[in-house]
């Protein structure tokens, strides 16, 4: 008898991969986020660059036109997620990257042909197809991350939402007013979108052992660590249904997602309306202002990602305490800066950003606090989870603007958006309240393999110096 020993290395084709998943997020959400500066600018071209076509759009229409993608996400995630659980995830982010990059740079081209109404249907395929993209970034994730580090890969990975905003904001209002006008918003992300595919096409691999990149010590390191709790390479186990339907974990997670969703996109849609309506700023000014919170929630991020990482590692914080402490910071900070902002005074600028500020920035400890819950729960399936997680998400990005332009008909009366702000902080505390209550980071029985039970416990193999994790294999020789 006789052992193989395979020590991880620090960099590798996993970061790789991972990097990919970062910049698929940021690309895709700012394509995503670019409408909602980009409709200022398209409204009122004063605001930007006069030189280019202008539109009159009601409040209502301006609604439909920014929870539209939305609309599209609702429907295609929990298929998507099936999918790129049972057959890997690269093809399917290659073809969500070029569709939406092409409908992207053929938004300008759309709107003078149709008006509002194409936009919105055009933006609603845009939104069917991004609507894919999470489930799909899970699952890859899944495949090529050891457990002991979803935390830093996975909070990584997820920052790519944060660029995304901060390019969808800050970008395209410095796009919208520079001599390329509002148009270039959407050339500029589209044609970063088609570069992309190109690099995932040729370095994309579905699974270590597919990528004809790695080397031999990373590719076992990733295949030893992921048999603790997917099992032996080659199970496919049919998708639990009933059992993830009536998972109490999965279903309290599932809300508090929700929860924060009603958060996230109301600031992120709403963010350039609510500055322009009350301040009355330029368009570029406007844009700076709105990214600032996501700029800050971007440092926060890695703040989370670092936090963490020392207290798994050094100080030996179990799974759950970390959950849900930086769960219930992502999520009760933010309801209280956002009944802050609710009373601060209209002249008070300064006040007005540090509550934005500080409800976006704390948000982010959420992809840590409660996003990587889904590969907790069942590493086979993570894809799909997130896909049924992320369609209440999408649900909450398309009810939330429709709300909205029915409570706020006067972009300036500070009374109608504190009800807006009030009504989201009762949720999300009421969301996170449920996800410490019953929230588990446990392998769930339905996640499909033997393995996945008996490996609960995750500091049975003591950690060797210097942080590196050891694997081995062993064979019987005769």
């Amino acid at each position: 008898n006789f052992s193989f020993v395979f020590v991880g290395p620090k960099w590798g084709v996993r970061h790789l991969q991972v990097l990919f998943l970062f910049t698929c997020a940021t690309l895709i959400v700012a394509q995503r986020m670019n409408m909602s500066v980009a409709i200022v600018a398209m409204t009122n071209a004063n605001s930007s660059n006069p030189n280019y076509p202008e539109y009159q759009l009601t409040e209502q229409q301006k609604s439909y036109t920014l929870s539209s993608p939305f609309w599209g996400s609702c429907i295609a995630q929990l298929m998507i997620g099936y999918l790129s659980s049972r057959f890997g995830a690269k093809m399917l982010l290659l073809a969500i990257m070029v569709i939406t990059s092409l409908v992207s740079i053929g938004t300008p081209l759309v709107m003078s042909l149709g008006g509002w109404q194409l936009l919105f249907l055009v933006r609603f395929f845009q939104g069917l197809v991004m609507g894919g993209m999470w489930p799909c970034l899970y699952t890859h994730l899944a495949k090529w991350c050891p457990k002991r580090e979803a935390n830093r890969l996975g909070g990584l990975m997820a920052t790519g939402l944060d660029c995304g905003t901060i390019m969808g904001f800050a970008f395209s209002g410095v796009l919208a007013a520079s001599n390329l006008g509002w148009p270039s918003s959407f050339y500029v992300p589209g044609y970063m979108g088609i570069v992309w595919s190109l690099l995932w096409l040729y370095y994309g691999s579905n699974s270590p052992s597919e990528s004809k990149f790695i080397s031999l010590s990373e590719r076992k390191h990733i295949e030893l660590a992921l048999e603790k709790t997917q099992g032996s390479a080659g199970e496919t186990p049919a998708v639990p249904w009933l059992q993830i339907l009536r998972s109490r974990p999965f279903l309290v997670l599932a809300f508090c997602k929700m929860s924060q969703a009603c958060s996230f996109y109301t600031l992120m849609q709403q963010i350039p309306r609510y500055i322009h309506g009350i301040f009355r700023y330029s368009i570029a000014v406007n844009a700076l202002l709105s990214a600032l919170p996501f700029v800050v929630m971007l440092m926060s991020s890695y703040l989370f990602i670092f936090l963490a990482e020392y207290l798994t590692r050094n100080r030996e914080i179990s799974l759950p305490v970390l959950r849900k402490s930086i769960n219930s910071f992502a999520s009760w900070v933010p309801a209280v800066a956002l009944v802050m902002l609710s009373y601060v005074s209209e002249q008070n600028l300064v006040g007005s950003i540090c509550c934005m500020v500080a409800a976006v920035a704390a948000i982010s400890g959420q992809a840590i606090g409660s996003s990587l819950n889904h590969v907790d729960l069942s590493p086979n399936f993570a894809g799909l989870l997130f896909g049924v997680s992320n369609t209440l998400m999408s649900l909450a990005g398309v009810v939330s603007p429709l709300i909205i332009g029915i409570a706020v008909t006067n972009e300036s009366d500070r009374s109608q958006w504190r009800l807006v702000f009030l009504g989201i902080s009762v949720i999300l505390f009421l969301g996170n309240l449920m996800y410490v209550i019953f929230g588990e980071m446990t392998v769930q029985p339905w996640n499909g393999s033997k393995s996945s039970t008996e490996s609960a416990p995750e500091n049975v193999t003591p950690t060797p110096p210097h942080g590196e994790e050891v694997y081995t294999e062993k064979f019987n020789y005769f």
